[in-house]
């Protein structure tokens, strides 16, 4: 009798064992499955975004854009995206585009697809009274127009400049950079370089019903100016805002700094500028108000 008890407790045991060792192998087999899963996934998310660069297919590439996404640093996007528009022969100022400024990524991308789509009617709404509202010349609704034999995102910071300033002051939303880019072509205001010429600033404001004066100001004129609520643009020189030259517009003036709308960077438009130290960078300016006239 003993002997049985002792059996039935020993096979009781070795039952209960068994169902042990089971569970846990099920439950390593679910951990490694886990695990094989997650970088399965991971694989076929570089394989197939790999696919889609080499394929340059644009519907495979709408499938996986998340995945590309997730797999991309911003850096190796941009580096993926220049190399595209190479092999599919971009023009020079448009890839060049991604160096001087990593925000037109994007309008760089879509360059092929959007070049010949007309450009939007109007800014949007994005004026209020009083202020003078931040445009891009590389926003995809007016950066792909022509200007000169460019277009609007590469060469026209003038025309994006003077759509801010004749836009806001008029609160008028149909001044867009493509059409006064427009304006500008059309009156010979470009030179052979699409660069912008300084009379443009002086006579074109009057197409809007603009007056204005140029010069360069001092400091406490430029504050004068804008608290009169009468923006600035200024062509600058190397240094913060260009390696060549360039447009902006002043907009505001508080203790000694100035807030910029730079259309070609959102990053120098976020902040304030200490005036004295980008006053010798300013070659010119020109100063806006409404004809009352």
């Amino acid at each position: 009798m003993r002997t049985d008890h002792r059996r039935r407790i020993y096979y009781r045991r070795r039952r209960q064992v068994q169902r042990q060792m089971i569970l846990i192998g099920w439950s390593l087999l679910l951990v490694a499955g886990v695990l094989s899963l997650c970088m399965g996934r991971s694989n076929l998310a570089g394989n197939e975004a790999q696919k889609v660069v080499k394929s340059g297919n644009q519907k495979d590439a709408n499938k996986v854009k998340n995945i590309t996404i997730e797999v991309e640093s911003e850096e190796e996007r941009i580096e993926r995206i220049r190399e595209e528009a190479k092999e599919k022969g971009y023009p020079e100022g448009v890839i060049e585009l991604l160096d001087k400024n990593a925000e037109t990524v994007e309008f760089v991308e879509h360059y092929e697809e959007k070049i010949n789509v007309p450009s939007a009617d109007t800014i949007g709404d994005v004026l209020t009274a009083g202020e003078i509202p931040k445009l891009y010349q590389w926003d995809e609704r007016w950066g792909y127009a022509p200007y000169g034999t460019s277009i609007v995102a590469v060469s026209g910071c003038g025309p994006t400049c003077m759509a801010m300033v004749a836009a806001g002051l008029t609160n008028d939303p149909s001044i867009t950079p493509a059409k006064v880019a427009a304006y500008g072509t059309e009156n010979d205001y470009v030179d052979e370089y699409n660069d912008t010429y300084w009379r443009f600033m002086k006579e074109a404001g009057v197409n809007w019903n603009l007056s204005c004066y140029d010069g360069v100001l001092t400091e406490e004129q430029v504050r004068d100016e804008l608290q009169a609520g009468h923006p600035i643009i200024c062509s600058v020189g190397p240094g913060d805002f260009t390696q060549n030259g360039h447009f902006i517009v002043l907009t505001q003036y508080a203790e000694g700094k100035v807030k910029i709308n730079d259309p070609f960077s959102k990053k120098n438009s976020s902040k304030e500028w200490v005036f004295a130290e980008i006053s010798d960078q300013i070659m010119a300016m020109w100063v806006f108000s409404v004809n009352q006239g």
